[in-house]
């Protein structure tokens, strides 16, 4: 048993930084976010297929069906529209320390759901863009197009912004 502790505990070193961005991206509540991430863990680990290529897709792939689950939910208890964002006032500043950062961050967190998920897979969760197409269940070309036009979207946004790198 202590093997598969020691298993755990590096994967959770390794990607609950990704994971927890990830996760506030899309929820932008942090509370939630980490108590998804955390079942998140517990569950990928504990049901993990063999056929897999990697545990972070896997990973992020329970997570995204956390978070869809939880969307749910709150639209039925809510019996309304599940709101686009929760929280606006997450603690990214401890998170990310740096400027430059902070203003990347919050560049994303302004973009629409769809862009948010993807550029967080992209350079938070770090996965290949292969395994983002077959998360988000389209095409490669697809995952690489809309990649490309919400990197469009967010140096529009950060110009906007009168921000630039």
């Amino acid at each position: 048993m202590a093997v598969h502790s020691d298993i755990l505990a590096r994967l959770y070193q390794r990607h609950y930084p990704g994971a927890l961005l990830y996760a506030l991206s899309l929820c932008r509540n942090r509370p939630l976010a980490e108590d998804l991430v955390q079942e998140a863990f517990i569950r990928a680990y504990l049901d993990l297929p063999d056929d897999i290529p990697s545990f972070p897709y896997w990973l992020m792939r329970v997570l995204r069906n956390l978070l869809i689950d939880h969307h749910r939910r709150q639209k039925f208890q809510s019996d309304g529209e599940v709101p686009e964002q929760w929280d606006t006032e997450t603690p990214e500043d401890s998170l990310l320390r740096r400027e430059d950062i902070r203003a990347l961050y919050r560049g994303i967190n302004a973009l629409e759901v769809g862009d948010r998920e993807l550029l967080s897979l992209f350079y938070f969760a770090q996965l290949p863009l292969g395994e983002i197409a077959r998360l988000l269940n389209v095409s490669a070309a697809a995952a690489k197009t809309r990649l490309y036009r919400a990197r469009q979207r967010l140096a529009q946004r950060m110009k906007e912004d009168h921000y630039e790198f």
